[in-house]
């Protein structure tokens, strides 16, 4: 088998390790480890916050965070903390509101919502807090304006935000490594993370005044589940310090510390819980709130300290994300039928689609069709409000920083993969002209990773055991994927709303439990059903459970024609 392969869905496939002969479970994950990069694996598979925990004040104007917030501890003054909606604002806003709390602080909070004010920081957020310390958390990057406004009018703010950023806004202190004078070692981390480490650095602070006499300090170490949910949710890479936190976070999640997480965990039906427990079910749930609602009510549920209230809290966001599902896919029903596809790219805008779920539906579109798409909502004044997901080879930041220049595009910004920007409804066709003329290059083929090659009796529990000393698993951290050669497959069936379930089996009689989300209605179920001669099958492979019974199943990604030589 050549060390790149197209799948029979068009995707190309790039083998890290050819080498077929792993009958040695130590000798794979040596190769799992190699093909990460990873030097020491003792090392790597027992992270120590303590060896990795940088000193916080690295960071440019820390200092200058910390000394004012822990001025407005000691004074009294109110802090208003200030965040955004998803996961990591809302994470964010909880491990200030714990800390705060454990310190006797006085402060509020504060969430915009989504359809009603946006994303970020507004001037009517700040007037309405104009005797507070302001501290922005996962936002205030780019509210050039809003912050300008507030120092003309003597308010102070800080911020702790990770977003791109080319200028700095005029405040108290901004924290965020992407900085252009930063040194950028730290760009990785979420908002959540750097929130974590003013956090840790305020409580040295306090602690080295003498504040802590006769009172009992907060445990840091106990707010790294938040920092380990935004971590994953935002899909920063899970690498250096992330990793760490991720890791050690797991630990607490599992160990169900968080009366709110362990409220939603009791719905949860899984075998483990890892980083894809936090991203398949932790984040849809939490995110619901600010989809659907107010994601006060997310906060609410990781801050408490009442079980009774997380239980009542979690059964909302249950509530919430149902919701969500269904109004996903009647959205998308609707947007694939106004698929251009001659285009490439996919731009949709429809005056009756709800803001919340236009990221989720951007993303479902850009991963069906492989090109850089912008769904378009409208709020309450008319104004468009877009989410955008991208391709590997086009920064969307860089695109929207182009289209507010030009005066197409109002304001906005995020990442490279994934942004959102508001516009005016009339200008929707000058944003469509704009991005004909800018994303001219061809789109290439989706690719997928894989490991190595490896026959299917291989796939054992003594195996994943064996290879979990690599996790957690996420960006930068992938999951282990495996090209499972020359099987068929057999007992089809549709299982939830469109996902596939199957029978692996290869010629020495073994067989393994198989599943393909979202595969019923797309290419790849087609070609599974179709498809009369053995075939290679790309995937993970992970414990599942199903009424009470753990059992090893491969979560199929793809599948292409067996070779001769495979």
């Amino acid at each position: 088998m050549s060390d790149t392969i197209t799948s029979l869905t068009g995707r190309v496939w790039r083998i890290q390790s050819g080498k077929r002969d792993h009958r040695d479970i130590n000798d794979l994950v040596a190769t799992l480890a190699k093909n990460r990069g990873v030097e020491n694996l003792n090392d790597f598979a027992k992270p120590s916050l303590e060896r990795h925990m940088p000193d916080p004040f690295i960071f440019i104007d820390m200092e200058k965070a910390v000394v004012r917030i822990a001025d407005a501890i000691k004074s009294g003054q109110k802090i208003a903390i200030l965040g955004d909606y998803d996961v990591d604002g809302v994470s964010s806003i909880a491990i200030l509101v714990k800390f705060l709390s454990a310190v006797g602080a006085n402060f509020c909070y504060s969430v915009p919502n989504r359809m009603d004010e946006g994303y970020g920081l507004s001037i009517g957020s700040i007037e309405k807090y104009k005797d507070c310390l302001l501290v922005a958390v996962d936002c205030g990057s780019g509210s050039l304006t809003e912050l300008a406004y507030a120092k003309e009018h003597g308010i102070d703010a800080v911020v702790i935000d990770h977003h791109k950023i080319s200028v700095i806004p005029d405040a108290v202190a901004v924290v965020n490594p992407h900085r252009p004078d930063e040194s950028g070692d730290y760009q990785y981390l979420c908002a959540t993370g750097l929130v974590f480490l003013c956090v840790y650095a305020l409580n040295r602070m306090l602690k080295l005044s003498g504040f802590y006499e006769g009172k009992k300090e907060p445990a840091i170490s106990d707010y790294l589940d938040l920092v380990a949910l935004a971590s994953v949710c935002d899909v920063v890479e899970l690498v250096g310090l992330n990793r760490v936190f991720v890791f050690a976070g797991l630990k607490l999640i599992r160990d169900r510390k968080n009366f709110g997480i362990d409220a939603i965990l009791s719905f949860y039906r899984g075998a483990q819980i890892a980083s894809e427990t936090i991203s398949f079910f932790l984040g849809p749930r939490l995110n619901a709130a600010g989809r659907m609602s107010s994601a006060d009510i997310s906060v609410r549920l990781l801050t408490t300290e009442n079980p009774i209230e997380a239980r009542k809290n979690a059964l909302l966001l249950e509530d919430l994300n149902r919701q969500r599902q269904i109004m996903e896919c009647e959205i998308l029903e609707k947007a694939n039928s106004m698929v251009d596809e001659s285009l490439n790219f996919i731009c949709l805008y429809h005056e009756n689609w709800h803001a919340g779920v236009m990221g989720i539906v951007a993303g479902r579109l850009k991963e069906k069709f492989n090109k850089p798409t912008i769904v378009i909502s409208h709020d309450k004044n008319g104004m468009g409000l877009a989410s955008c997901r991208s391709v590997v080879d086009l920064d969307l930041s860089k695109l929207i920083a182009k289209g507010i220049q030009l005066g197409i595009i109002s304001s906005g910004g995020g990442h490279a993969m994934a942004a959102g920007f508001s516009i005016e409804i009339n200008k929707i066709d000058r944003l469509v002209e704009f991005l004909k003329a800018e994303i001219r290059h061809e789109i290439l083929p989706q690719e997928a990773y894989a490991d190595c090659i490896l026959d299917l009796d291989m796939l054992t529990f003594d195996l994943l055991k064996a290879v979990s000393v690599l996790e957690p698993f996420g960006v930068g951290n992938r999951h282990p994927k495996f090209i499972i050669p020359n099987v068929t497959t057999s007992s089809h069936k549709i299982v939830g709303k469109n996902h596939m379930t199957m029978l692996l089996h290869d010629d020495k009689g073994n067989s393994l439990r198989t599943i393909a989300f979202k595969a019923a209605d797309s290419n790849l179920g087609r070609v599974i059903i179709e498809s009369q001669n053995p075939i290679n099958a790309l995937g993970t492979c992970v414990i599942s459970c199903w009424k009470n019974e753990r059992y090893l199943c491969l979560q199929l990604e793809d599948v292409s024609d067996c070779t001769p030589e495979a």
